[in-house]
């Protein structure tokens, strides 16, 4: 508590007559600074009791009127104080502060005040944050003032709501399997068949079946029209891995790999929010795991998880791997163990081809994606759906991921950007991307044979477009001038 200017004259007044009583030796001056003195402990004494009773029968509320919004937009706020009638004569100011990066707009008095007699007062301030993120508002601080106006309190009390602040929708997110864009991801497969999107099972085609569902490449395999059943949605337990590692930030400012990736672990949250599907969240970076939280399916657990994927940014870069990029790890971990203790010259020739393989178990068993389907393994004991969104950076390691993940045949939906598809330089050398892109969906349709894997790849539709099309045009180009040159 302090005094406030008026507190201080009436204080000054008693000290200047208590100065004047001693200097003339006067009594009746001695007894007028006795009472200026004794009048203002009293009013402090009643105005502890005050301000005690006012700030537990008052409430100051802050009310976002939404609690997710995207940057640069405007958000109402009000801001409220209210007391019971016939409380005590106090006078109330409240002011709200902003949170970091936040502006007023325009800019206005976010106070407000309730004097004697008053007992509500509200107003609303228009505020705007252009950066995305949790946004928590500080506690209100209030400034209470006795009747006398002589003596002061400031606390800070009051609510402290969050606003989720999202990043602008990606208009140009392509989710899709050779290059065919899909009208939805995030569902997940139960032991029943029916219209989800993970493989359950292949069957020969039946007269009547759906063209779309024909499966061209085991038709292709085993010269006969099969059908792949897809497996119908149930309540399972999703464990969504995002990765946010350095590699992530490749591509151009407004278009990295890693704002696809949060863009679309935000529609399999939602996804998830709004059929109640319990969803946890593991975020990876260079160093390993940045974020745990565990499955939930309360309103609130959605909402943490979609601020953790907001906030995410590429880790710093460390230094680079030396990957040992082997296609079939297994068989050569097989092939080790087979020649250890012979000493022929056959397989002293072929140590010299798996020398590498010890280390590369290290590499792929030390990747942080690779511990976080590790760690999914170890802490749950549901059937699982494990999503993971990340890039083809390194292949080699990435299939040994999911490799583990799909262990015990839990289904494994990923999603990758291809690193062809974020090239900085656009779009220079059409038939080198193209030929890239080639490999990335052959990559892509690897991970699929590894058991119950749903691989999508995610990236700019315009561009995606662009090297098919442009691709498409060079070929009819070729047929055409061989045309003409056999007439």
């Amino acid at each position: 508590m302090q005094l406030t200017q008026r507190g201080r004259t009436i204080g000054a007044i008693g000290i200047t007559l208590a100065v004047f009583a001693v200097v003339v030796n006067a009594a009746v001056l001695v007894v007028g600074a006795s009472l200026v003195f004794g009048w203002l402990l009293a009013v402090q004494i009643t105005a502890v009791r005050q301000f005690q009773t006012t700030t537990e029968t008052t409430t100051v509320s802050i009310s976002p009127e939404t609690i997710t919004t995207h940057t640069d937009s405007e958000i109402p706020v009000t801001l409220s104080v209210e007391r019971p009638p016939h409380a005590d004569s106090a006078t109330i100011s409240v002011s709200m502060s902003l949170p970091p990066a936040a502006t007023s707009v325009p800019k206005s008095d976010r106070s407000l005040t309730l004097s004697a007699g008053e007992t509500y007062a509200t107003t609303t301030v228009m505020l705007s944050v252009p950066v995305a993120g949790r946004m928590q508002f500080p506690q209100p601080t209030w400034t209470l003032t006795e009747p006398h106006g002589l003596f002061a309190e400031t606390v800070e009390r009051g609510s402290t709501p969050t606003v989720t602040i999202e990043a602008p929708t990606i208009r140009d997110l392509h989710v899709g399997r050779g290059g065919t864009q899909v009208t939805a991801f995030g569902e997940h497969p139960t032991d029943k068949t029916g219209d989800g999107i993970t493989p359950a099972s292949l069957r020969q085609y039946l007269d009547g079946d759906p063209a779309d569902r024909i499966d061209w490449k085991a038709t292709a395999r085993l010269n006969e029209a099969h059908v792949r059943e897809y497996e119908a949605d149930s309540d399972l337990e999703i464990s969504l891995i995002v990765d946010h590692r350095a590699q992530m930030g490749y591509g151009t400012d407004t278009k990295t790999m890693l704002s696809y990736a949060r863009e679309a672990a935000l529609g399999i949250v939602s996804n998830a929010d709004a059929v109640g599907d319990p969803i946890g969240l593991l975020t990876v970076g260079d160093g390993g795991l940045t974020t745990t939280e565990p499955a939930t399916t309360q309103p609130t657990g959605y909402a943490r998880i979609k601020e953790h994927i907001l906030a995410l940014e590429p880790t710093p870069q460390g230094p680079p791997p030396s990957a040992v990029q082997l296609q079939h790890p297994e068989s050569t971990r097989q092939l080790t163990r087979r020649l250890a203790g012979s000493d022929t010259a056959f397989a002293q020739t072929l140590r010299g081809f798996t020398a590498d393989t010890t280390s590369y178990i290290r590499q792929v068993e030390s990747d942080p994606l690779y511990e976080a389907v590790q760690y999914v393994d170890a802490t749950t004991t549901t059937t699982q759906l494990t999503v993971i969104v990340t890039s083809d950076y390194n292949r080699s390691q990435l299939r040994e991921t999911v490799r583990t993940a799909v262990r015990g045949n839990n289904a494994v939906l990923v999603f990758l950007t291809p690193e062809v598809l974020f090239e900085p330089s656009g779009l220079s050398d059409i038939d080198q991307l193209y030929d890239r892109y080639e490999k990335f969906e052959e990559f892509r349709t690897q991970l699929e044979r590894l058991g119950p894997v749903v691989a999508y790849e995610l990236a700019p539709g315009g561009r995606l477009a662009a090297v098919l099309s442009a691709r498409s045009q060079t070929a009819n180009n070729n047929t055409r001038n061989s045309l003409r040159g056999l007439q």
